[in-house]
């Protein structure tokens, strides 16, 4: 009984700590996909060569522009592993939350998902321009 008590509030810590992120205001900027490279596969007995699609997210904060991914396809299906094709509109609104070297964003639907980072580009503000 101890043992299940302990394990109970050990998940249930866990989970506020998932929740607590520091979300920003985000807006989706480009999505550039790249189709080269392929996977071989053998089926039955025959190799067959599969194209890999890798998608990436060009997501941009106040301060901050992220290049997510990559999302990877062959044969334009999804794989079901992480990551995976985002459900987000190009030029559309949206919150990100930076977890280390991934990003939590939240996709259209406002589900969270995790997708790692590629790049970080700093923004620059313009300079104040005097006459």
């Amino acid at each position: 009984m101890r043992n299940t008590i302990l394990i109970f509030f050990i998940l249930c810590s866990s989970v506020a700590v998932a929740n607590d992120r520091q979300w920003k205001d985000a807006k989706v900027v480009n999505i550039t996909t790249d189709t080269g490279g392929a996977a071989a596969a053998s089926s039955g007995g025959m190799a067959v060569a599969v194209p890999i699609t890798r998608t990436f997210y060009w997501i941009e904060t106040e301060d901050m522009t992220y290049v997510l991914g990559p999302a990877i396809t062959p044969c334009g299906r999804v794989l079901r592993r992480c990551p995976y094709l985002l459900n987000v509109t190009l030029h559309g609104k949206t919150k990100i939350a930076i977890d280390g070297r991934n990003a939590h964003i939240l996709d259209d639907d406002g589900k969270d998902e995790k997708i790692p980072i590629s790049e970080k580009i700093a923004r620059t503000k313009p300079e104040d321009s005097k006459p």
